[in-house]
């Protein structure tokens, strides 16, 4: 991902992470957008140029399909944690995310890593099905339940 495409690509990923953390509960409305520019800030303080962080764009046939960032764990030297992973609605179900999962996988395998590590949220079955797919197993689950009677 080039300087000027991060820039749009951060924005984007920056109001989805909000929606996300606003559906599954976690953050609220008023503040969702906030902490999700300030989790940015502190995993990308130099952007793309971040040390050990890696943003691609997906390309299909000059098409930009997705997108992908994967960095150095904060827990581990030798695991890489997947960050950001999407493939536009318009270009699922055409098994892109499995190939660019295998690709990021042999690229992290290349970096030295020997494990790679992700986050899904929960309810989303579409991710969570790609992933498994891809080899990924479940380490650990966190739930929660609403005390609103």
């Amino acid at each position: 991902m080039l300087p000027a495409e991060f820039s749009q690509y951060r924005q984007a990923a920056i109001e989805q992470f909000a929606l996300e953390k606003i559906r599954v509960g976690t953050w609220t409305q008023t503040t969702a957008k906030k902490l999700a520019e300030n989790e940015f800030n502190i995993l990308l303080p130099q952007g793309c140029a971040t040390p050990v962080n890696y943003l691609f764009k997906i390309v299909v046939e000059n098409k930009i399909v997705g997108n992908f960032w994967l960095a150095k764990s904060a827990n581990s030297s030798k695991t890489a944690f997947i960050y950001d992973f999407e493939i536009l609605p318009e270009f699922q179900n055409q098994g892109l995310g499995t190939k660019a999962l295998d690709l990021g996988c042999k690229f992290a395998q290349q970096q030295g890593f020997s494990k790679i590590e992700l986050h899904v949220f929960g309810g989303n079955q579409r991710a969570l099905h790609v992933y498994q797919k891809a080899g990924f197993s479940m380490t650990d689950i966190v739930m929660q339940r609403r005390l609103e009677f």
